[in-house]
């Protein structure tokens, strides 16, 4: 089961405007940061407990059902240790660490955020779970290689996306969220999500899937790296970098059919239309910050 649920979104995005622009399937993973710590803020029985509702235990009943230590012990990491951190409304976290190592494992930092839909009448403001940082990480791969990572990446992911997916469906559910969204730092980090989640922007979204569709044959490594690397140019000829934007998984039928409307996908049709991209030799890369992005309506 993918982020809140397949079931009734894949038929709705398969007819229509969407089918003229279907994304191929590339290699996500994730990446990590520095972790930083604070004090706990802790409920009168003294537990902490995630959004003020979800303990340790419960947290780990979830982790369990969605197939996350499953596939950790399969990975070699048995007993994975679980830390709840609920620093402020705005910092929460879940840490899943190997026991022998403390190493962490997985990493996911949540908020419940009102969400402007600023390009829709109204801006009308929803209330959606916010992915502030998700890590997943695999320090005891026998392949890690600095030509095999992405841009920002110290160990390989777990490739357990699809269990987290459900842990955080089950989250936003528990906690009446609308959807669900989160800023992709990194090209990679928005191929991690884009089977559920689409740009807010439509020229972001269209930029998005050009840069798929002109550059897939160079695999997701050396896209994000050449985007990193000021190397991925435009039909122009000009450099182009990425930009971090929203990207939205709605829960709500209802909304999500005013959201990603007919005119949505006409203007990501029509954008693609208009742009294209190529990747230049490492010898011709220009710095980042002269770089641009692509979107212009």
């Amino acid at each position: 089961m993918g982020l809140f649920g397949d079931s009734d979104k894949l038929g709705r995005r398969d007819g229509g405007s969407d089918k003229e622009i279907e994304l191929p399937n590339l290699e996500p993973l994730d990446i990590e940061e520095d972790l930083h710590g604070g004090p706990l803020v802790k409920n009168p029985d003294g537990q902490v407990r995630i959004f003020g509702k979800f303990a340790e235990s419960e947290i780990r009943e979830l982790m369990e059902w969605s197939g996350i230590f499953e596939e950790l012990d399969e990975k070699g990491y048995s007993d994975p240790a679980l830390e709840l951190h609920y620093l402020s409304d705005l910092d929460q976290r879940i840490f899943v660490k190997d026991p022998q190592s403390d190493m962490v494992l997985i990493h996911i930092r949540l908020k419940v955020s009102y969400f402007r839909f600023r390009l829709h009448p109204g801006a009308p403001q929803k209330k959606l779970l916010y992915i502030d940082w998700l890590l997943t990480q695999h320090p005891r791969s026998r392949n890690i290689r600095p030509d095999r990572l992405f841009p920002g990446q110290n160990a390989p992911g777990l490739g357990i996306f699809s269990q987290i997916s459900d842990f955080i469906t089950n989250l936003a559910l528990g906690v009446g969220a609308r959807g669900a969204f989160n800023i992709p730092e990194y090209f990679h980090d928005a191929l991690l999500f884009h089977r559920e989640f689409r740009f807010y922007d439509p020229a972001t979204e269209a930029f998005f899937r050009g840069l798929i569709r002109d550059l897939r044959k160079h695999g997701a490594r050396e896209i994000s790296r050449a985007l990193s690397e000021g190397r991925v140019r435009d039909g122009h000829g000009e450099p182009v970098r990425w930009v971090p934007g929203e990207m939205i998984s709605i829960l709500d039928p209802e909304l999500e059919e005013i959201i990603w409307s007919k005119d949505y996908f006409t203007r990501v049709v029509r954008q693609l239309k208009r742009i294209s991209f190529h990747i230049v030799p490492p010898g011709e890369a220009i710095p980042e910050e002269h770089a641009k992005k692509d979107t212009e309506d």
